[in-house]
């Protein structure tokens, strides 16, 4: 009761004939802490924490300040440490909280005071309303508190002071403890709570935030112009060199289109001087940095030593196949978010091109692969070979070579050689385009198949264009090995068959040292293959072999064939085919033994060893063994 008395006498509370309430001569207001607490969790919902923090700081504060005048009015003779003692209980009558002082330091210096404070508050309001809307937080919640401590003692001491709530019970606490501090007496982390009482106005923050989405609509409206006008360009027809000159001229930005290697492919407002500087000083850059892969998975700004580039990739079917960039001197910020929206919807842009100009090449090369089966099966006449070859944009009347060319994946799986098989299709494509050499393209099998033109090669001759593709195809996946058949340059495009045939026996005729095989260096094995007299051939060698060609599924017989073979390329020498078969000679000894008395033959009549190899070599050349490599 006592405590009752001793507040009523420090503040001046009345109840007016107007039934109205008022302190210290200005009206008051009650309100449930309740709807406070309401109104606090519609302002967390709308505006944020921070910004809550910040508002709700600054609201205390003012009530601070407002006591703090009506004090140091009425109690200006009292000594410092007393007026600063009345701030808990005005602070108290408020309904708030109950304050304690539990140690202050106060030092006058001219009209300024220094102090420094510790205190608790018991039963906050905000606390309660805090845990009953949202829970226990992770961080102190009592602002308006620490607002109005602040805002009474920068009052009355002349300067900022800050109040910082080091426990709260409101994030689990046990009690609310605060620490009160003027500048002289800050630490570092106080900086952290001055920014709550200098932040801007919400309103001013909403012009901020308006003009920012006028210059946003804005820039949205120009990039979405842009857009519109790359598409029409687009489905004009027209090529990355006209879009990137088109977009120079409605940004005045240079604009540079790279592939995946960093090549470029096309640019606008550059230089071809300038093109190769910006384009080295990049390569610099990249190396230097991580991998593509994770450095460029969006759109980034780059400081490179004299220029700016915003870069992004163009990302198709989810791998990134080249970057897009514009380049600028001048400030970081300089409309680098203008042209960040650009250079996305030209990556995009750029996306639906190379898709665009894949799917006509894919079909173009589908289109010209079942042309060439056609051909190859003999499907057509000469004279309706002729008339379609005019939809291929070739000339079938001039001399052609075929090319067949077989690839060995360290794991044989179906799905994976279908998979590679269409990957190397691609790949030789883009090889021959870069050559601007024009071919047939299509698969027999697993095989690839290709008819070049002779006017088309020039004067370096078919077997040196495929040792340079097969060079390339190797160099791109060095752990595929690859063979290829040439057939003899033919000028009758309607026996395309027989060339085919040519080409594929000479593919099975290929070793390891000799991944290349024209059909002309097969000599007599060739003849005898070319006269359509394949099923009597292939009868007299198997009657020549019997009984090694009894049965060629059999893998002990198999492993002598191998060995025969290899013994009669090396005319015989059983020191150099040892070697070759990683046998020993007393091993080599009794297969040479075994296979001659399987044969009833003797091997060193030359007569006898011509006959078998020849056999043997049919044999490969027609497919009815597989491929035996010498080592």
């Amino acid at each position: 009761m006592e405590v009752k008395k001793y507040l009523q006498l420090e503040r001046d509370i009345s109840f007016k004939d107007d039934g109205l309430i008022y302190t210290e001569g200005s009206r008051a207001i009650l309100v449930p802490t309740s709807s406070f607490g309401i109104l606090r969790k519609d302002l967390y919902l709308n505006i944020g924490k921070e910004r809550v923090k910040g508002f709700l700081i600054r609201y205390g504060a003012d009530l601070g300040r407002k006591d703090a005048k009506t004090i140091l009015k009425k109690f200006k003779s009292e000594p410092i440490e007393t007026i600063i003692q009345k701030g808990p209980v005005y602070h108290q009558l408020q309904g708030h909280v109950i304050p304690t002082i539990t140690n202050l330091r106060a030092e006058k210096h001219g009209n300024k005071i220094s102090t420094y404070l510790e205190g608790t508050w018991e039963h906050s309001y905000e606390v309660e309303e805090h845990i009953d809307q949202f829970g226990i937080a992770d961080e102190p919640v009592c602002h308006t508190l620490a607002g109005y401590a602040s805002g009474f003692l920068t009052e009355v001491c002349n300067q900022t002071v800050l109040f910082k709530e080091v426990s709260c019970v409101g994030k689990g606490d046990k009690i609310c403890k605060y620490v009160g501090r003027t500048i002289d007496y800050w630490t570092e982390d106080m900086n952290e709570e001055l920014k709550y009482y200098n932040e801007e106005p919400i309103v001013k923050e909403l012009e901020l935030t308006f003009e920012k989405l006028l210059e946003e609509r804005n820039h949205l409206q120009k990039v979405s112009s842009i857009y519109n006008k790359l598409t029409e360009e687009i489905l004009k027809g027209k090529d990355l060199d006209s879009i990137t000159d088109f977009v120079f001229n409605l940004t005045q930005t240079p604009i540079l289109i790279e592939n995946s290697d960093l090549h470029p492919i096309a640019s606008g407002g550059i230089s071809a001087e300038q093109l190769n500087g910006l384009n080295e000083s990049f390569k610099e850059y990249v190396q230097c940095k991580e991998t593509m892969k994770k450095s460029f998975q969006r759109t980034k700004i780059i400081k490179m030593e004299d220029y700016f580039r915003i870069t992004t990739p163009i990302v198709l079917q989810g791998k990134t196949i080249g970057y897009c960039s514009f380049v600028y001197e001048g400030s970081e910020e300089e409309n680098s978010t203008f042209l960040q929206m650009i250079i996305e919807r030209i990556s995009s842009i750029c996306a639906l091109y190379i898709l665009n100009k894949r799917t006509e090449t894919e079909a173009e090369n589908r289109m010209k692969g079942r042309f060439l089966e056609q051909i190859v099966n003999n499907e057509y006449t000469k004279e309706e070979i002729l008339r379609r070859s005019t939809f291929v944009g070739l000339d079938l009347l001039q001399p052609y070579y075929i090319m067949v060319i077989r690839f060995d994946l360290f794991k044989k799986n179906y799905k994976e050689e279908l998979t590679f098989l269409e990957e190397m299709i691609k790949g030789t494509s883009t090889y021959f385009q870069k050559l601007d050499i024009h071919i047939l393209m299509g698969q027999q099998a697993n095989d690839l198949v290709l008819l070049v033109l002779k006017s088309e090669i020039k004067d370096k001759g078919i077997k040196y264009l495929c040792s340079s593709y097969l060079e390339n195809l190797s160099n791109m996946y060095p752990s595929v090995t690859f063979r290829a058949g040439i057939s003899m340059e033919s000028e009758e495009i309607e026996k395309a068959s027989a060339s085919y045939n040519e080409a594929l026996t000479s593919m099975r005729m290929t070793t390891e040292e000799n991944n290349i095989m024209e059909f002309e260096s097969l000599g007599i094995i060739g003849s005898l293959i070319s006269t359509n007299n394949q099923i009597e051939v292939e009868r007299t060698a198997i009657n020549t072999l019997k009984p090694l060609c009894d049965d060629l599924e059999d893998h002990k017989k198999m492993e002598l064939i191998k060995t025969l073979y290899v013994y009669l390329q090396n005319g015989g020498n059983l020191e150099q085919t040892a070697s070759d078969l990683a046998l020993s000679l007393s091993g080599l000894r009794y297969r040479v033994g075994k296979i001659e008395k399987l044969l009833e033959q003797d091997l060193r009549n030359p007569e006898v060893s011509y006959k078998l190899l020849l056999s043997i070599q049919t044999l490969i050349s027609i497919g009815k063994i597989n491929h035996l490599e010498k080592y």
